[in-house]
C-alpha cells in the first residue's frame, strides 16, 4: 500500500473515532406554558382506541417537586435471599411500606430556588420567575380550567440532539381504571378463598399513575424554535354495551352457545334481542401538534377540549456568564514524624 494512501486511511479512521464534528452548542431559553381543560360546549364524540404514547427518553422536571421522596425508603431496603419468601427466615426482614401514589397533583409546579444554566443541567423556575399572571385571568374568565402551570430553563439543540419534556397533572385515575380505559374488575370472595397462596407469588410491580393530563412538549431549533407536543386528557364517562336479550327478557347467560346467522342472533334456538347499556369508562382525548413559533410570542395550542398557552423567552448564555468559582478545597493539618533523638543524646545500658 503506497504511503499516501495508508496515510489517507490512517486520518480517516482517526476522524471516525474522534466523531466526525465536534459537539453541538446549545442556546438556553427560559420556558413558561399553562394547560387548560375547556368548558364542554360540543357533543363531538373522541374515538376510544387510542395508540399508546410515546414516553420513553423524556426528561422529567416535574416529578422531583411533586412526587414522595424516596430516598430512606431506598437506604431502609434490605436484601433478601433467594429463600427469603420463608417467614422464619431472619434474612429477610420486614419491609417499610412504599410511600403511596398522590392523587392529585397542584396546578402550579415551582421550585425552591433558582438554579444555574451554568451547571449544564435544565431546572423549574421558582415562583418569582413565573409570568403568566395576565394570561391565567383571562382563561379562568372564558371558564377554562387550569391543569398544569409551570416553567423552566432548558438548553435547546438541534431536532436530532433535542430531548422531550415530560408534562403530567390532575388526578390520578390508576386505583380504579385500566389503562385502556375500563374499569378495573372487582375481586370476588369466591376468589380469596382459604387457601390462599398469593403470598408465594412474587409481588407485582406497582401500577404506573394515569394522570388526568399526560404528555410531552419538545422544543428544538432549525433556524427557527420548533415545538412538538402530544398531550392527552383523560376524563370520566361512560360508553354503550350491548346487552344481549332473550326473548323472556332474561340477560344471555354466560357461556351459552350463540349462533349469528345475519342480523339475527340466537341462543340455544331462543330469539335474542339486543339492547344497550352503559358502563363506566375513562375517556382519552388527545392533542398532538407541531409548529415554528418565535421567542417572546405567546402562542395557543388549540383543540375542543384542552389547549395550551407557551412563551419562550430568550435568556443569558452560560458562556456569557462569569465562570463559577471553585469551591475551595480543606486543607488537612500536617502531621510531622517525630526526630529521633541525636546518638549523643541516646542513652544505653551496657548491663542488659
Amino acid at each position: 500500500m503506497s504511503k499516501p494512501l495508508y496515510r489517507a486511511l490512517f486520518g480517516l479512521t482517526a476522524l471516525l473515532g474522534s466523531g466526525v464534528s465536534a459537539a453541538e452548542e446549545a442556546t438556553w431559553f427560559e420556558v413558561e406554558l399553562v394547560v387548560f381543560e375547556r368548558p364542554q360546549t360540543t357533543s363531538e364524540r373522541f374515538p376510544e382506541e387510542l395508540s399508546p404514547m410515546k414516553i420513553a427518553a423524556q426528561r422529567d422536571l416535574l416529578g422531583p417537586a411533586v412526587m414522595p421522596d424516596t430516598s430512606s425508603l431506598e437506604l431502609a431496603l434490605s436484601d433478601c435471599q433467594s429463600f427469603g419468601w420463608q417467614p422464619d427466615q431472619p434474612e429477610c426482614q420486614p419491609q417499610p411500606d412504599q410511600p403511596e401514589q398522590p392523587i392529585d397533583l397542584p396546578v402550579r409546579v415551582t421550585a425552591i430556588n433558582m438554579g444555574d444554566p451554568r451547571l449544564g443541567e435544565p431546572y423549574l423556575l421558582p415562583e418569582s420567575e413565573i409570568e403568566f399572571d395576565e394570561a391565567l385571568a383571562k382563561l379562568k374568565r372564558g371558564g377554562a380550567k387550569l391543569l398544569l402551570h409551570t416553567g423552566w430553563q432548558q438548553p435547546v439543540y438541534s431536532r436530532g440532539n433535542s430531548q422531550a419534556y415530560r408534562l403530567y397533572s390532575g388526578h390520578n385515575f390508576a386505583d380504579r381504571y385500566q389503562a385502556d380505559g375500563r374499569l378495573i374488575p372487582e375481586q370476588s370472595p369466591a376468589d380469596s378463598g382459604a387457601f390462599d397462596l398469593s403470598w408465594l407469588m412474587p409481588q407485582a410491580a406497582e401500577s404506573q399513575p394515569m394522570w388526568q393530563l399526560d404528555g410531552w412538549i419538545r422544543i428544538y431549533l432549525n433556524q427557527f424554535l420548533h415545538i412538538d407536543t402530544q398531550l392527552q386528557l383523560r376524563e370520566e364517562g361512560e360508553r354503550p354495551v350491548p346487552v344481549l336479550e332473550t326473548g323472556d327478557g332474561e340477560p344471555l347467560a354466560n357461556g351459552a352457545p350463540m349462533v349469528i346467522t345475519g342480523a339475527l342472533e340466537q341462543s340455544e334456538g331462543e330469539a335474542v334481542d339486543t339492547t344497550v347499556e352503559t358502563e363506566p369508562f375513562l375517556n382519552q382525548i388527545r392533542l398532538e401538534q407541531s409548529r415554528r413559533v418565535r421567542s417572546r410570542e405567546i402562542h395557543y395550542f388549540d383543540h375542543p377540549r384542552l389547549g395550551m398557552v407557551v412563551q419562550i423567552r430568550r435568556m443569558t448564555q452560560p458562556s456569557k456568564m462569569p465562570p463559577l468559582e471553585a469551591t475551595p478545597t480543606e486543607t488537612l493539618p500536617v502531621i510531622e514524624s517525630p526526630t529521633e533523638a541525636p546518638a549523643s543524646a541516646q542513652i544505653t545500658d551496657s548491663t542488659q
